[in-house]
């Protein structure tokens, strides 16, 4: 059923190219794309070792109206002495490649429903001693009917959408073994609010299955496993409240803006009592790069919340090029688990650049 759901979606993205060349003759289309080279910054969070160099390529290219492609490279490093025995220490030693094909259907027959698909790939490798070295890859095709809801000037939705997906994760680590099966329906809403603000819901139901060293476990008071889960059921609700303003203009060319964004990354509830992380599906959705320091106890449900602000200077170097200077600081819980505490503020900056064409 699941593998059905990939293939189907696959199918539906390589027939779409005959509709595309039926409709050459429509208006022409320039191809367009942009490449961003960014570095961020991340500190301690108090007592807890977070601090990150974080270095990130991202390519983006539409190369007709409808199929984009999009690839990026993450090669984090740790700016402290990690130590897998300390309590307080997080590893970010990781490098993550990702590639993303996405196609617009356009609307759904003669209604004013938005479908889009894509098929997707991802390594997670985490590099110090190589103790995790996972792949994934999956599939999703999403139903919007923002046009059909209602508006006003106090609110008006930009999404309203279903999203079923399916995602198939393997352990490529020698010695390891082990994979997962992951399905699960979404559903994503967007709001435009006065004065700046907008609005971001998402709610997952998924369902995993887990094989061999993938599988879930519970822990006893001293972190031994005492039962292991093949299969889980899980809910993960996902809020944010943004904010966006320009406060100050240089020229014509540059600004100072102000931005926030905060809320619930997730609030998670599962079917079983275990310990471990996101299923996969939550944790690829997370809005926060960098997560609490430590899970504690086995949990059923827990969450994380945060609130960051920054402020950032954009200049438009040329007619293609545009770089991006950004500092901020996050609140957020370094404990989740059975409880969620230890508040921490995390200062964060970094520079980026844009180039298009």
């Amino acid at each position: 059923m699941k593998k059905t759901f990939l293939s189907v979606t696959i199918a539906s993205l390589l027939l779409a190219t005959t509709a595309f060349a039926a409709n050459e003759s429509q208006e022409q289309f320039v191809p367009n794309g942009s490449l961003t080279a960014s570095q961020t910054f991340y500190g301690n969070s108090g007592k807890y070792k977070t601090a990150t160099s974080k270095p990130e390529l991202i390519f983006d290219y539409n190369f007709t109206p409808e199929w984009n492609v999009n690839a990026q490279w993450t090669r984090s490093t740790n700016l402290h002495d990690y130590d897998q025995n300390n309590h307080y220490n997080q590893n970010n030693n990781t490098s993550t490649p990702e590639i993303n094909i996405n196609y617009n259907h356009g609307y759904l027959g003669n209604s004013k429903i938005k479908w889009t698909s894509n098929v997707n790939y991802k390594n997670f490798t985490v590099m110090s001693a190589k103790t995790s070295n996972v792949n994934y890859a999956w599939a999703t095709t999403t139903f919007d009917f923002a046009e059909y809801m209602p508006s006003s000037e106090y609110a008006k939705t930009t999404q309203f959408a279903i999203m079923p997906a399916y995602a198939y994760g393997w352990d490529s680590q020698s010695g390891h073994s082990g994979h997962m099966n992951s399905g699960a329906i979404a559903f994503l809403g967007s709001w435009a609010l006065p004065a700046n603000f907008t609005f971001n819901m998402q709610a997952y139901l998924i369902r995993d299955f887990y094989n061999g060293g993938q599988k879930m476990n519970k822990v006893n008071s001293q972190g031994e496993s005492i039962k292991s889960y093949s299969t889980e059921t899980y809910g993960a609700f996902f809020a944010y409240l943004n904010y966006a303003r320009d406060i100050y203009k240089f020229n014509e060319n540059t600004a100072l803006s102000f931005n926030f964004i905060g809320g619930m990354d997730p609030y998670m509830i599962g079917n079983k009592k275990s310990n471990g992380w996101f299923p996969f599906f939550a944790g690829n959705q997370q809005y926060q790069w960098t997560e609490p320091t430590v899970q504690q106890g086995n949990t059923k449900n827990q969450y994380i919340a945060f609130a960051l602000p920054t402020l950032q200077v954009t200049a438009k170097l040329t007619e293609d090029i545009s770089a991006t200077i950004y500092a901020g600081a996050k609140y957020s819980n370094q404990v989740w688990g059975d409880t969620s505490k230890d508040w921490k503020l995390q200062p964060q900056g970094g520079l980026s650049l844009t180039y298009n064409f």
